[in-house]
């Protein structure tokens, strides 16, 4: 969101199809107040309509040549004839591969996109889309990143995000590791040397430890030039911008709109021993009840193998 010269940013725009629009897959719309998806503003979006935007986009904002040359250190020198942009699309897992609960969900939208010819593709989308993108997985140990988003379901963050329930099946390491073995199938990954079979996957345990290494990294894969500014965001203009992309899912950024960069965690904490199961269910339920403690667990229990899975892939700095 630093680079707001170089891209053009959709916060995840595939969530108001899934959530709100008539082909919506979540179930939470049963749980919601009902005029809660009138209200949104977003009870017409279709997956197709989501798609033709973000597409819209990539036809008029190309890729100038200058941005895809070689890494550097400070914001590249603006040309007027530079102006256009690329596009980004931050999104989640399970609003492109259908969740277990749905998993024949199948948008009408986009039918008349696909071709008869791909019965292996587990997402929503045509391969002829999929390949339209460049991707770059982030993950995050279940241990940590389940518990901070079961804050957003109690006191006093769900009264913000109007939600209440945890929905296990709707966490998306399971639907990012189908994504990314359709994309990169095993059989393309015997091939060294080639960086295009391989996935660029982030690990946040690793970018919290030297983000500058890793943001430095990612950017020289997908062609993006790289700057130490990027790790940092301290400009009301900055937050403004932030707070109008996360308004639509208010809550769940709080941490993100609260902070102003990315810093590396302080040393002592780099080696600490991990705490062991028994370490963590014990302070699981000291802070969100012998309730609270079993739905992270269950939750962590049900998402780590596919966490593992994936971090295997993780990109080395």
């Amino acid at each position: 969101m630093t680079r707001r010269d170089l891209l053009n940013i959709f916060h995840e725009p595939f969530g108001d199809a899934f959530y709100f629009g008539p082909e919506r897959i979540s179930p939470s719309w049963t749980r919601w107040p009902a005029d809660k998806i009138s209200k949104s503003g977003m009870g017409h979006y279709t997956y197709n309509l989501v798609l033709q935007k973000i597409l819209d986009a990539v036809k008029v904002q190309t890729v100038p040549s200058t941005y895809l040359s070689k890494k550097s250190n400070h914001t590249p020198h603006h040309h007027p004839q530079d102006q256009s942009k690329r596009v980004f699309i931050k999104d989640i897992a399970e609003h492109i591969v259908p969740p277990i609960h749905s998993p024949t969900a199948s948008p009408p939208s986009l039918q008349h996109l696909f071709s008869p010819h791909e019965p292996r593709n587990p997402s929503l989308f045509p391969t002829s889309i999929l390949q339209k993108f460049q991707f770059v997985f982030l993950i995050r140990n279940p241990v940590s990143a389940i518990p901070s988003l079961y804050r957003c379901f109690i006191p006093p963050l769900n009264a913000i995000t109007d939600e209440y329930m945890l929905d296990p099946t709707e966490i998306g390491y399971r639907e990012m590791r189908l994504l990314l073995d359709y994309l990169y199938p095993p059989s393309s990954r015997s091939s060294p040397g080639n960086q295009a079979d391989i996935p660029v996957l982030i690990d946040a345990d690793d970018l919290l430890v030297d983000p500058d290494a890793v943001i430095s990294a990612l950017c020289e894969r997908i062609g993006v030039p790289y700057s130490p500014s990027m790790l940092s965001w301290p400009s009301t203009e900055d937050h403004a911008f932030a707070k109008s992309l996360f308004d639509k899912y208010a809550g769940y950024h709080e941490d993100a709109l609260n902070s102003t960069g990315l810093e590396p965690k302080p040393a002592a904490q780099r080696h600490e021993r991990p705490k062991s199961r028994e370490e963590l269910d014990k302070e699981w339920e000291e802070k969100y009840g012998a309730e609270g403690a079993k739905i992270i667990r269950d939750t962590v229990d049900m998402c780590q193998e596919d966490y593992e899975y994936l971090r295997q892939f993780r990109m080395q700095t």
